[in-house]
């Protein structure tokens, strides 16, 4: 009972410390992808808690290709429950790392309770538990960690963790009581399907749920059963949870995968990518247990990829290094089985991440839960290493030093994320060549400088900051669309040279999202009436990039907004929103977009055509609410225009004919 007490303790007080060493990050900026998910996401925006409207939220959307409902819906009601931003959305993504954390010590607790039952019966459960709760309390304020928690909209990973690790404890709860000959296979089967579905819709690499599990049968259990021999029965569940869904995803997604690189704007190939995820693993496992607040960013696009096997000369190191690792792994299963479990579950849970889905080379928060690997090697090992008795005191001194290092460091970044200009900074500073960091920089000064349009050294440290951002090779539209937003709103004239240098790199690069957006940004801009552009200057933009990407919907949609509310020319703008349905008519915004300008141009045919169309991808009742709205629109304006004719025929017929 004491020990229980004491163990609890330690959990409360991991937790509580975690807390408040990230507390004051609840002060920092929305960030990068926060803004299209959730800052300009209007579906976010509940006036009443109905089905339709939480539906429409929860596929607003389209960071993946199930949409992430169920983290889109946490956005949503923490915004309608707290209020909008950032610190209370940050401050909910704390409470959820929290939370994991007493998730990872109950993994970490079954995990090592298994492994004292099948290897090392001559450990005591005071002695497994305190292990756990090492890990448990190391994860919690692990620096690396940190983008998952006050990144704000990668609560996707973080919420998709609670899921997975719940359904993670469930199946090893199930195992252990199935080793003790009574029953549990519905844990099993429980924890995988509904911890995982929860977890995929929450964010896809939730998939990799049933891939632990299985690490931890290979590692652990062998798929024993309690009188001996292998429990068919497992085959059968990992046949129809992981087997068949692998292989049906990787049909679905792979026509999407192979042309992916070609449309996404990435700067790298599918092989090039390939070549240079193994020394970015080793780089997560340096940055995991040995962190470094030089190296840990929210920023790694300046990240060199692979060209070859020995440009540079590491990629083929870092290969052999994997084969290396996960040959020892095998090799010491029945040696060392937390060794090899930690080594197999980190590479693991790379698997979706660090292979060849079209994703960004390099992001931290992919390791949220494969990094409970390499912890299981380290605390494992100082603890649990016999004789357990030897050294003992040493162990546990070396295992606190090691929390209270990743706490500090820990609490250093946070400092440094509690202010959008410090970290900012911090961040161009370390990443000179990074676009988006020194991008970052540029923009938060924009803003200050828009709000003191007279201050003349601000501006010039704007400009500044702004124009080395859009030299560096590779870099986007960002910066430059920010200079010309900037001396738009301060009413200062424009730089030539910026035009033209947004016309050779619409030219010369892929349509990035980051190009889009840009654009976006400058239409958005003018139709808010906070700017006023050379509608030539425009015009050209416009027209190189839809030459170049003629099939691009979203770039399309953003030229018929300037048409349509800039150029006032209507009927070109419908030509191009028509375009836009035929390149892909499952966007709903396309569709909604073309009927109310069909209901405007009082083309009540068009639009009822269209509300047609549009019912059809009315999943769930997620557009119930928009069609019901345009419905009624497009009979209001109907009621209008008649009544209008009949007023119009009426004041003719009273006139008489002419002459009379």
């Amino acid at each position: 009972m004491r020990q229980n007490l004491t163990l609890a303790a330690g959990l409360l007080l991991a937790v509580a410390a975690t807390v408040l060493i990230y507390w004051p990050g609840i002060h920092g900026p929305f960030l990068l992808d926060d803004f299209a998910n959730i800052v300009n996401n209007p579906a976010l925006k509940l006036h009443h808690l109905s089905y339709n409207a939480l539906m429409a939220a929860a596929f607003s959307s389209d960071a993946g290709p199930l949409h992430r409902p169920i983290a889109m819906v946490s956005f949503a009601l923490n915004e309608y429950f707290v209020g909008p931003g950032a610190a209370s959305m940050k401050a909910t993504n704390i409470f959820i790392h929290a939370f994991n954390g007493v998730l990872v010590y109950a993994v970490a607790a079954l995990t090592l309770t298994a492994y004292r039952r099948r290897f090392r019966p001559d450990l005591t459960r005071g002695q497994v538990l305190g292990t756990a709760l090492a890990i448990a309390a190391a994860w919690l304020v692990l620096p690396i960690n940190l983008t998952a928690v006050l990144y704000v909209v990668q609560r996707m990973t973080s919420f998709s963790a609670t899921f997975a690790l719940g359904g993670i404890a469930l199946y090893l709860w199930g195992r252990l009581r199935l080793l003790d000959g009574r029953r549990g296979l519905w844990m099993l089967w429980t924890g995988i399907a509904l911890g995982g579905g929860l977890a995929v819709l929450t964010k896809e690499d939730g998939a990799l749920l049933p891939v632990y599990t299985l690490v931890l049968e290979w590692a652990l259990f062998g798929f024993a059963r309690a009188s001996g021999g292998r429990d068919r029965r497992l085959y059968l569940l990992y046949a129809l949870l992981l087997l068949a869904p692998g292989i049906l995803g990787l049909i679905w997604l792979w026509p999407g995968i192979a042309g992916s690189f070609q449309h996404s704007g990435r700067p790298f190939t599918i092989v090039e990518r390939l070549l240079t995820e193994p020394r970015v693993f080793f780089d997560y496992i340096y940055w995991t247990l040995a962190p470094n607040l030089g190296a840990l960013s929210l920023y790694h696009d300046d990240y060199p990829f692979s060209t070859g096997l020995l440009a540079p000369p590491t990629t083929l190191l870092s290969i052999l290094g994997i084969v290396a690792l996960l040959a020892v792994a095998v090799w010491l299963r029945r040696r060392r089985p937390l060794i090899a479990l930690g080594i197999v579950w980190f590479f693991a849970g790379q698997l979706m991440t660090g292979t060849f889905f079209d994703l960004e080379l390099v992001f931290e928060q992919r390791n949220y839960i494969p990094d409970i690997g390499l912890l299981l090697i380290v605390f494992g090992t100082v603890l649990l290493e016999r004789p357990v008795e030897k050294l003992l005191l040493a162990r546990r001194t070396l295992v606190v030093a090691l929390i209270v290092l990743y706490a500090l460091i820990l609490g250093l970044r946070v400092q440094e994320w509690s202010n959008g200009l410090r970290l900012a900074e911090m961040q161009a500073s370390m990443h000179p060549h990074s676009p988006r960091a020194t991008y970052s920089l540029g923009r938060i000064l924009a803003v200050a400088a828009t709000r003191e349009p007279h201050n003349i050294k601000l501006i010039k440290t704007t400009t500044r900051a702004l124009n080395q951002s859009a030299a560096i090779p590779g870099s986007s539209l960002l910066a430059d669309q920010a200079l010309l937003i900037l001396y738009a709103q301060i009413h200062q004239p424009y730089n030539p040279a910026w035009w033209s240098r947004i016309d050779h790199k619409l030219r010369t690069q892929p349509m990035s999202a980051q190009n889009l957006v840009s654009l976006q940004y400058m239409v958005t801009c003018e139709v808010q009436k906070h700017c006023v552009f050379p509608q030539a200057q425009m015009q050209q933009v416009f027209d190189i990039a839809t030459r170049r990407f003629a099939r691009n919907p979203k770039l399309l949609s953003v030229y018929a907004n300037w048409l349509l509310n800039i150029r006032r020319e209507p009927l070109a703008a419908r030509a191009v929103m028509e375009r836009c349905v035929e390149l892909d008519p499952r966007t709903p915004q396309y569709w909604i977009n073309l009927i109310r300008l069909d209901i405007a141009l009082y083309r009540f045919k068009d639009a009822r055509d269209d509300i047609a169309q549009l019912a059809k991808y009315n999943h769930l009742g997620q557009l119930d609410d928009t069609l019901r709205s345009l419905r009624r629109q497009l009979h209001d304006t109907e009621q209008t225009f008649v009544k209008q004719v009949k007023n119009a025929q009426q004041k003719s017929a009273h006139k008489g004919p002419p002459g009379g």
